[in-house]
C-alpha cells in the first residue's frame, strides 16, 4: 500500500492505482470512441440557469454578449482542465488535494456543499415540474416535483458509472439537438434575420455589467466542475497516456455548451430582441413557451417545453451524482482515509454516498413542502458562488508545487486563466454576497 502524503506536503507523482477503477480503454479504439465525463459534465452543468441568463442577455442586447458567453467557456475549461490534471498527477481527487493545502478546506468545502444538497434538489425539481405542467396542464406542480426527485435519485441509486454516463449522453444529445432545432427554426421564421446578425457585433452594456458578469459566471457549472476527477477516475484515466484524452473530453464539453448556448441566444435574440418582451426567472422562462408557440407554432412550443425539462432534469440527476461524491469524498479527507483506501467510503456503491444521496432527496421534499423559503435559496445562491474561486486558487496552489511533474504541471496560459478566473469568481461572490446581504 502506498503510503498517502500528510496534509500540507506536496503532492508526489501517482505511483498506484486506485481501487475499483474502470480498466484503461485501449488505444485502438481511439480518442472520440473513450470521450465520456465531458458529455456527463455538460449535460450537468447546462441547466435552466444557462437558459435564463443567455435569454436574458439576448432579450436586452440581441447577440451582442457572446463574447461574454466565449469568455466563461473558456475559463471553465481552463478550470475542468485542472482538475482532471490534478488527479492525474497525483492520483488525489481534487478534496483530497484541497486537503494538503490547508486542513481547514475539506471541513469549508463539505459545509459549502452540505448548504447546496438542501436546496438543490427541490429548486431543480420545481423547475422541471412546471415545465412539465406547462406542457400537460392536468399534472400539478408540487406532486411532480416530488415524483422528478424520486426518479433522479432512483437513477443516481441503481447506476453504475457506465450506465449513469450513458444516460446522461442521452440527456445531453436530446436536449443539444431539441434547441439546434429550434435556432433553426427561429432563424428560418424570423422577420429580419439581417436584423438578427447586425447584433452580433460586440458591446459592452454601459451600467450593466452584473449582467456580463453573470454571463460569463453562469456558463456551465460549479458542483460539476469540482466532481470532474470522480468521472475522471471512474473511467480509468489515470496517467500520462490518458491526458490528451481528458484534454480533448473536457474540451468537448464546453463546445458542447457553447453551441447550446449559442442556440439559445438565437432563439432569445429572435423572439424578444427589440419587442420590449423579457424573463426574469425561471417562470418567465416557462412563461415563454406561449409566445414562442403563437410565433413559431404549436411544434415550437412543445419541443421548447420539452428540452427545457430535459436541461431541468438532467441537472438535476447529474447534480445529485456530484453532490453525493464531494460530500462523501469531504467526509472521508476529514476522517483521514488514504486515497489507496477511498473505494469503500466514496464509490457510487459506498454506504456514504448513498445516505447524502437519501439526505438530498429527504431535503428535496421537506423544502418543496415548505414552498422553498426565500432566506434558504439567498444561503444557496451565497454559499455555492464560494466555491470556484476557492477552487481556482487551491489549483494554481497544487499544480505549481515542485512536486507535480513537469508534464502536468501549470503551464504561463495556464496560470493566467486560473488567476483570472480566481479574481473573477471573487468578485461575482462578492456581488452575489451583496445582493444576498441586502435581500435578507
Amino acid at each position: 500500500m502506498t503510503a498517502t502524503p500528510a496534509p500540507g506536503s506536496p503532492p508526489q507523482p501517482r505511483t498506484d492505482r486506485p481501487l475499483g477503477t474502470a480498466p484503461a480503454p485501449t488505444a485502438r479504439r481511439g480518442p472520440l470512441a473513450v470521450l465520456g465525463p465531458g458529455l456527463v459534465l455538460a449535460a450537468t452543468s447546462v441547466g435552466a440557469g444557462d437558459m435564463v441568463t443567455s435569454l436574458a442577455g439576448a432579450a436586452g442586447y440581441g447577440m451582442a454578449l457572446l463574447w461574454a458567453i466565449l469568455i466563461g467557456v473558456v475559463v471553465k475549461y481552463a478550470l475542468t482542465e485542472a482538475v482532471g490534471r490534478l488527479y492525474m498527477a497525483t492520483g488525489r481527487t481534487v478534496i483530497a488535494g484541497l486537503g494538503s493545502v490547508g486542513r481547514w478546506l475539506p471541513v469549508a468545502f463539505f459545509g459549502f456543499v452540505l448548504v447546496i444538497g438542501l436546496i438543490y434538489g427541490a429548486a431543480l425539481s420545481s423547475v422541471a415540474a412546471l415545465a412539465l405542467s406547462t406542457l400537460f396542464p392536468v399534472l400539478p406542480v408540487r406532486p411532480s416535483a416530488v415524483a422528478i426527485a424520486l426518479v433522479s435519485a432512483a437513477i443516481v441509486y441503481v447506476g453504475r458509472y457506465t450506465l449513469f454516463e450513458r444516460v446522461m449522453s442521452v440527456f445531453m444529445l436530446a436536449k443539444f439537438l431539441g434547441m439546434v432545432v429550434l435556432a433553426v427554426v427561429t432563424l428560418a421564421t424570423t422577420d429580419d434575420p439581417t436584423g438578427l446578425f447586425s447584433s452580433l457585433r460586440p458591446r459592452l452594456p454601459e451600467g450593466d455589467m452584473v449582467t456580463v458578469l453573470a454571463l460569463i459566471g453562469g456558463v456551465g457549472g460549479t458542483a460539476g466542475i469540482a466532481s470532474y476527477s470522480y468521472w475522471v477516475r471512474e473511467k480509468g484515466w489515470r496517467d500520462r497516456s490518458r491526458l490528451r484524452v481528458m484534454r480533448a473530453d473536457s474540451a468537448v464539453s464546453y463546445a458542447v455548451t457553447f453551441l447550446f448556448v449559442l442556440c439559445t441566444t438565437v432563439v432569445g435574440a429572435g423572439l424578444l430582441f427589440g419587442t420590449g418582451r423579457t424573463i426574469t426567472g425561471n417562470e418567465g422562462l416557462a412563461a415563454l413557451a406561449d409566445p414562442l408557440g403563437a410565433d413559431l407554432g404549436s411544434v415550437a412550443r412543445v419541443l421548447f417545453l420539452g428540452t427545457f425539462f430535459l436541461v431541468t432534469l438532467s441537472a438535476l440527476v447529474g447534480g445529485f451524482n456530484a453532490l453525493c461524491y464531494l460530500l462523501s469524498d469531504s467526509l472521508r479527507t476529514m476522517r483521514g482515509v488514504p486515497d489507496a483506501e477511498a473505494e469503500p467510503h466514496m464509490a457510487q456503491h459506498s454506504r456514504p454516498f448513498r445516505l447524502f444521496l437519501l439526505y438530498c432527496v429527504v431535503a428535496a421534499l421537506a423544502v418543496t413542502f415548505l414552498g422553498r423559503p426565500v432566506p434558504l435559496v439567498l444561503t444557496y445562491a451565497a454559499v455555492g458562488s464560494l466555491i470556484l474561486p476557492l477552487l481556482s486558487g487551491a489549483l494554481l496552489v497544487l499544480l505549481n508545487r515542485r512536486g507535480v511533474e513537469p508534464v502536468y504541471r501549470n503551464k504561463i496560459t495556464g496560470n493566467v486563466l486560473l488567476s483570472g478566473s480566481f479574481v473573477l469568481f471573487g468578485v461575482l461572490a462578492v456581488v452575489q454576497l451583496k445582493e444576498t446581504i441586502g435581500g435578507a
